[in-house]
C-alpha cells in the first residue's frame, strides 16, 4: 500500500514497500545536498522511457493502482498526506517550480514566468504568475490564493490541521505586488528551501479561508483542479477514481484522454497486472510482485533510485517504549541488514541499510549513525531501564513482563513481512511481540496519526528538500507528522539554524548535528532505502520509476506507432 509519494509536496508516509516517495536537492537551493562519491550502489535517477510529445499518440487510457481510495483529497491536510493520494491528484495540480531529473528545482512556466529571490535581508521572494493559469471553474489563480493558502498552512490558526507548517511558519507576509498576478513573499527568517513551498498543492482562496472546507470539505470529493487533468468521478462502489482532461487547462493538451486509479490491495495488484487489468505495477521490494510481473510478456521492469525509506516508529508517549533505553534496546536487537537483504535482493536491487534520519545513502552529508545490531548492548540498555532477565528469556520490571505490539495494515505484504522479521528478532531475544492487524484503508487515519499503537512500520517518502521537509517528523512534539510521542527541544533551534543557513557545507554540518540528536533519543529507527521498482506495459512513455523528477502529465501516454 502506498502512502506518500516521491513527489515534491513534502514528506509523506507510506505503508510498506507499496507505500511511498520524496527526497531531494536543488540549484538555487544553496543548502541542498548533492550526490557524494560514496560507494553506495548507483541507480538512475529516472528510469522511464522518454519521448517527445510528437512521439506520443493522441488519446488512450492509463490504468494504475492504489492501495485504497483516499480518505482526504486535500493533500495539504494531515489525513491527505499519503502517497496514494498524492499520486492520484498530482496530475491535477502544479506550481511555480517543478523538479528536474537531478533534483534541481526550475520554474514551471505553466504556472509562473519567474520566481526568484529579490532580497536576502529580509529574504523576499517574488513570483510572477502566469495570467493564463486558472482553476477548474475558469477563475484565475492570483495572489489572493497564495495569501489565503499561507494563512491556512502557517499554523497561526489552530482550526486548520495541515500535515506540516515547515517553511510557511517562517513567512511574515504574503502580499499582492504590482497586480493580482504578482506575489511577494517576505520571510521572518532565512528559509533556504523556499522553492519547495511552491511545487504544487495550492488551493483556491475559498478553501484556504475556511477551516471546515480545508479540513473536511474534500474527503469524498475532489479539490478543484489547476492541472492538465481533473478528477471527473469518484466511484466508491467500483473503487475507481477517474481523471479526464481539464477543459480549462491552458497548457499543451494532454496526450492521454483518461487516467484511471483502481483501488486494489497490494496482495492482488500482481495478479491484476498479470491479467492486463493494470498498465503499471509498483513493485518496490515485493519479491512476489516482481516474479509475477516478469511473467507478463508485454511489459518490462524499470528501476531507479528512491527517496523512500522503511523504518520502525516507536510510540514513546506511554508504556515501556516511553523509556529511551527500551527504545535503544529494540533498535539494537532488530537485524536491519537481514531485513534489507530479504527485501531488496529478490528484486535485484542493492541490499543497503539506512542509518541517517535526514539524508539518503549516497547523498552528501549522509552519515550512518545507526545503533549496531548487538544483543549484549541491548541487554545493557534494558538493565539501565530497570529490567531483569537474560537473552532468550523473559525480561521483567516490577513483576511485569516486557511485551510489545506492532500494528500492521491488512493485505500489505511488504509491511507484514518486515513486521514479522521485527517480531522474530525480538521474540528470540525474549521480548514477546504480537502483530495487531487492522484495515489498511484506516491504518493511518485511525492508528498511526492518533498514536493508537506501540510500534508501526511504514515508509517515509522524502522530498527534493530533505533538511527542511524532515523537521515535521521529529519536531515539535505536536507536529501533525510526528507520530513518535516524543521529541528533543534542541531540535527546534538546530532546524532553525539549518533552514536559515545558505552555505551548503555549513548547512550539512548542522544537519549532522540534528541527526546525532535524534539518534540520542531514538524515536524510530531507519531500516533501508527502497529503490523505485516498477513494471510497465510496453509502449508507456514518460511515466514510471523516478527518484525526483516531476511527471509532465501532458506527455504521459503511449508511444506512437
Amino acid at each position: 500500500m502506498k502512502i506518500r509519494g516521491a513527489k515534491p509536496f513534502g514528506s509523506l508516509a507510506l505503508l510498506g514497500v507499496a507505500a511511498l516517495v520524496i527526497s531531494g536537492c536543488a540549484a538555487g537551493n544553496t543548502g541542498a545536498p548533492t550526490q557524494s562519491e560514496s560507494a553506495a550502489p548507483e541507480l538512475p535517477a529516472t528510469a522511464w522511457t522518454r519521448a517527445d510529445a510528437a512521439q506520443v499518440k493522441d488519446g488512450g487510457t492509463l490504468t494504475l493502482a492504489v492501495g485504497s481510495l483516499p480518505v482526504q483529497f486535500n493533500i495539504n491536510q494531515v489525513d491527505g498526506n499519503e502517497a496514494d493520494t498524492v499520486d492520484i491528484v498530482e496530475g491535477t495540480t502544479g506550481g511555480p517550480f517543478k523538479i528536474k531529473e537531478d533534483g534541481t528545482p526550475v520554474v514551471d512556466e505553466n504556472y509562473a514566468s519567474s520566481a526568484e529571490l529579490t532580497s536576502d535581508d529580509p529574504q523576499v521572494v517574488e513570483i510572477k504568475l502566469n495570467p493564463d493559469a486558472k482553476w477548474e471553474d475558469g477563475t484565475p489563480i492570483t495572489a489572493a490564493d497564495y495569501i489565503a493558502y499561507w494563512k491556512a498552512q502557517n499554523g497561526s490558526n489552530k482550526e486548520f490541521t495541515p500535515a506540516s507548517t515547515a517553511g510557511w511558519e517562517d513567512i511574515s507576509s504574503v502580499e499582492q505586488g504590482a497586480d493580482e498576478f504578482d506575489v511577494k513573499i517576505t520571510f521572518s527568517s532565512i528559509y533556504a528551501d523556499w522553492q519547495g513551498l511552491f511545487t504544487g498543492g495550492l488551493l483556491p482562496a475559498s478553501i484556504s479561508s475556511d477551516p471546515a472546507a480545508y479540513n473536511d470539505g474534500y474527503r469524498t470529493k475532489a479539490v478543484p483542479s489547476s492541472g492538465p487533468f481533473k478528477i471527473s468521478k469518484i466511484d466508491t462502489t467500483g473503487q475507481v477514481v477517474t481523471l479526464e482532461r481539464n477543459p480549462q487547462w491552458w497548457g499543451a493538451t494532454p496526450k492521454l484522454e483518461t487516467v484511471l486509479f483502481r483501488a486494489v490491495s497490494q496482495d492482488q495488484q500482481g495478479a491484476s497486472f498479470a491479467n492486463s487489468e493494470l498498465d503499471a505495477l509498483y513493485i518496490s521490494a515485493n519479491a512476489d510482485l516482481y516474479q509475477t510481473a516478469k511473467t507478463r510478456s508485454d511489459a518490462k521492469i524499470e528501476t531507479s533510485g528512491g527517496t523512500t525509506w522503511t523504518h520502525v516508529t516507536m510510540n514513546a508517549k506511554e508504556g515501556p517504549l516511553s523509556d529511551v533505553n527500551v527504545r535503544k534496546a529494540v533498535a539494537s536487537i532488530v537485524n536491519r541488514e537481514q531485513i534489507a537483504a530479504s527485501a531488496n535482493t529478490p528484486v535485484d536491487a542493492p541490499p543497503i541499510t539506512q542509518g541517517d534520519y535526514i539524508f539518503m545513502p549516497g547523498q552528501n552529508g549522509y552519515e550512518d549513525k545507526a545503533l549496531a545490531q548487538d544483543n549484549a548492548k541491548a541487554a545493557e540498555y534494558l538493565e539501565e531501564a530497570g529490567y531483569e532477565g537474560s537473552e532468550g528469556e523473559s525480561w521483567t520490571k516490577d513483576g511485569t513482563e516486557l511485551k510489545l505490539t506492532v500494528t500492521v495494515p491488512a493485505d500489505t505484504a511488504t509491511n507484514i513481512q518486515r513486521s514479522e522479521q521485527v517480531q522474530a528478532d525480538l521474540n528470540a531475544f525474549g521480548i514477546p511481540v504480537e502483530l495487531v492487524t487492522v484495515p489498511a484503508a484506516t491504518y493511518f487515519s485511525d492508528y498511526v496519526i492518533p498514536g493508537n499503537f506501540e510500534m508501526v512500520s511504514f515508509s517515509w517518502v522524502g522530498t527534493a528538500f530533505p533538511i527542511s521537509s524532515s523537521e515535521a517528523l521529529y519536531y515539535p512534539l505536536d507536529s501533525e507528522s510526528n507520530f513518535t510521542g516524543t521529541t528533543d527541544d534542541k531540535l527546534g533551534a538546530l532546524y532553525d539554524q539549518a533552514n536559515a543557513e545558505l552555505d551548503p557545507a555549513k548547512r550539512i554540518e548542522i544537519a549532522k548535528e540534528i541527526n546525532d540528536v535524534i539518534w540520542n533519543y531514538v524515536p524510530m529507527f531507519p531500516i533501508a532505502p527502497l529503490p523505485n521498482v516498477y513494471a510497465v506495459k510496453d509502449g508507456l512513455v514518460n511515466w514510471g520509476a523516478t527518484q525526483f523528477e516531476t511527471i509532465d502529465w501532458t506527455i504521459v501516454g503511449w508511444a506512437a506507432e
